[in-house]
């Protein structure tokens, strides 16, 4: 059995995380865990106010860089421990607050992409993405999420480790009502949440093409803790 992190933030990119890409893998890895999906949030506050310096350039494939810094740390660190690594982004659009998970990207995706957080909606989303991409709304009913049709949606995240045990139940309803894959993840911005989520599955993921499939496929189990 393998055990798979799918929602996982870095130091490198986001104030309020406490572990850097490096030290997540090696904290995963002995919490027995065989990857992690590096979901960075992907938005305009990041490339505007959190990390300033990106501003001072203007090209596109900078900021790209920028932005994956904590992954290519998380990256680099797998190559070292065979532990995989993948890029995903925790998206939000500029005129909602509500994020969502991307699965299924490989890095030369956000390259080529335009800035993903300009986008009107998951249904323009899903024009661009690669065939591979899925995308899951990540803790619909935290305060300020907002309600919206899901039908655009791949999956709902019916567990995650930063939110209210209620508030999963509420996902979880909200996910069998319409018909939604369920994922797992942990959020993790600190060592408190280490492995309070994900999925586990019968086979070895080792690409984004291998995590499209299982989660298209549904062949895994989620991962669940307590919630605070």
């Amino acid at each position: 059995m393998y055990k798979f992190e799918l929602h996982a933030h870095t130091s490198e990119c986001d104030h309020v995380a406490k572990l850097g890409g490096a030290e997540l893998v090696q904290k995963y890895r002995e919490a027995g865990y065989h990857g992690i999906v590096i979901t960075d949030h992907y938005m305009s506050l990041f490339f505007s106010r959190w990390f300033p310096d990106s501003l001072s350039e203007t090209e596109h494939k900078t900021k790209i860089e920028r932005y994956l810094r904590g992954y290519y740390a998380a990256r680099n660190e797998g190559e070292k421990l065979g532990f995989t690594v993948l890029c995903g982004a925790e998206l939000r659009f500029d005129h909602c607050i509500n994020d969502y998970l991307i699965y299924g990207l490989e890095e030369e995706d956000l390259y080529r992409l335009p800035f993903l957080s300009t986008l009107k909606d998951v249904a323009a989303l899903n024009e661009i993405l690669p065939e591979n991409a899925v995308v899951v709304q990540a803790h619909p009913f935290r305060n300020s999420m907002v309600v919206k049709d899901p039908s655009p949606l791949f999956g709902i995240e019916v567990y995650n480790g930063g939110t209210e045990a209620f508030r999963n139940k509420m996902a979880k309803l909200f996910a069998e009502h319409y018909g939604k894959a369920m994922t797992s993840g942990s959020d993790i911005h600190n060592i408190n949440a280490l492995a309070k989520g994900g999925i586990i599955t019968e086979h070895r993921i080792q690409t984004a093409a291998d995590l499209s499939k299982t989660l298209r496929g549904g062949n895994y189990s989620l991962i669940t803790t307590d919630a605070p």
